[in-house]
């Protein structure tokens, strides 16, 4: 597996979103920083990202690389550090299970 797959299998776009700043609503729409935004038009979910507003879209990797004007390669390095993925040459890449799945808190109702 290398850093790409590594990455887009161990970080959800809506968790690098919200660990990169945005406030994501429950239904995955925020405010697009790629563009002046008043209101939310960035729908966030798993896999990928559009903006309704823009036209902006991608995976994880596209977004950090866009939130922060990095390559690719650097995007996917950037996420990997923040996220604690293993990167090493010749090493078998290990994807945290914190890491891989979305943790909201139930909501229980009454």
């Amino acid at each position: 597996m290398n850093i790409f797959e590594a990455v887009k299998a161990a970080v959800p776009v809506r968790q690098a979103a919200e660990h990169y700043g945005l406030k994501v609503s429950r239904n995955g729409m925020a405010c697009c920083p790629f563009h002046n935004d008043r209101h939310p038009s960035l729908k966030l979910n798993e896999e990928y990202f559009f903006c309704f507003g823009c036209g902006a879209k991608g995976d994880v990797i596209d977004f950090a690389a866009q939130m922060f004007d990095l390559s690719s390669y650097e995007a996917a390095q950037r996420l990997a550090a923040d996220f604690g993925i293993s990167t090493q040459p010749g090493q078998t890449v290990v994807v945290p299970p914190q890491t891989q799945a979305t943790s909201h808190p139930a909501v229980s109702g009454g």
